[in-house]
């Protein structure tokens, strides 16, 4: 057997063997949904007893997505009421910390488990007015373009992918348990043996949108040879760019992606005061 079939051989029985359930979801234009519903951008539910999330300057943050938790019955470890937030700080990086990811000092994540139905859009609206302003053009702050409906496809199972950190480090061991060899990461395997495409291609389709699964990455997976990370193993939302009818939806960066991850442990206690939020582009 050759090293690239044994190399593919040892891929296809790793990608075979870690599987995740997964929520991909599209954007939809044409109107606000409600503050109770699920969508990116816009405005968001808070209880009356709260105030408007800001970040560690006192600056008022956006939210980037908020999530109908009723709808992800199809990820097992997931909330299924209540509402699932995700805020940004106004800034050049979107409000993420590149020392510290899991610090929510420029991005918060927010659950509440239940909601207030006499709660309106226009008091939600005052807190936000109220909220502190960020210096400069907040329209250089966002990546994004518009308010979007989210709509849910069916749940899947996906496969790993070679982005997830998980691949190289199941394959390495694998690897190195055949040859006798003590390869400590990717390229320490591509300079050792000049192979590629040792793993199958992603069956998904960008945007890559979507609760759950495997993430994708335009860089690498922040969580790579970062310890304190690595416990994070659930890609609790991932949003991508997102262009249609040759209209930008959402972009971060250059045609980036961003995501956040959470421990299954803390995501069960729903406990969501440790969450690594990323983004990168090309």
């Amino acid at each position: 057997m050759s090293e690239l079939v044994l190399a593919r051989q040892i891929a296809g029985e790793i990608v075979e063997r870690n599987t995740e359930p997964a929520l991909r979801f599209a954007l939809v234009r044409g109107g606000e949904p409600g503050i109770f519903e699920s969508k990116v951008a816009g405005t968001p539910y808070l209880p009356r007893d709260m105030a408007w999330p800001l970040d560690s300057k006192g600056v008022g943050m956006e939210l980037l997505a908020q999530v109908d938790c009723t709808g992800l019955e199809g990820l097992p470890d997931f909330p299924h009421g209540g509402l699932l937030q995700f805020f940004f700080g106004l800034d050049d990086v979107f409000g993420m910390d590149f020392d510290d990811p899991t610090a929510q000092k420029g991005f918060r994540v927010l659950y509440h488990e239940t909601v207030d139905p006499t709660v309106t859009a226009a008091e939600v609206l005052a807190k936000k007015a109220e909220a502190p302003k960020p210096e400069g053009d907040a329209r250089y702050y966002t990546p994004l373009f518009g308010v979007y409906g989210i709509r849910f496809a069916p749940a899947e199972v996906q496969r790993i992918n070679s982005q997830d950190f998980r691949a190289w480090d199941q394959f390495l061991a694998k690897w190195n348990e055949l040859h006798g060899t003590d390869l400590k990461t990717q390229w320490d395997y591509y300079r050792a043996t000049k192979i590629s495409c040792e793993f199958p291609a992603a069956k998904e389709k960008a945007p890559y949108h979507q609760m759950g699964g495997y993430p994708y990455f335009t860089q690498e997976d922040p969580r790579i040879n970062a310890g304190e990370l690595a416990g994070l193993d659930v890609l609790l939302f991932q949003l991508d760019s997102d262009m249609q009818d040759r209209k930008d939806l959402v972009l971060w960066g250059d045609c980036g992606v961003a995501n956040f991850f959470i421990s299954r442990e803390a995501l069960r206690r729903r406990d969501f005061s440790r969450v690594c939020y990323n983004w990168d582009c090309c």
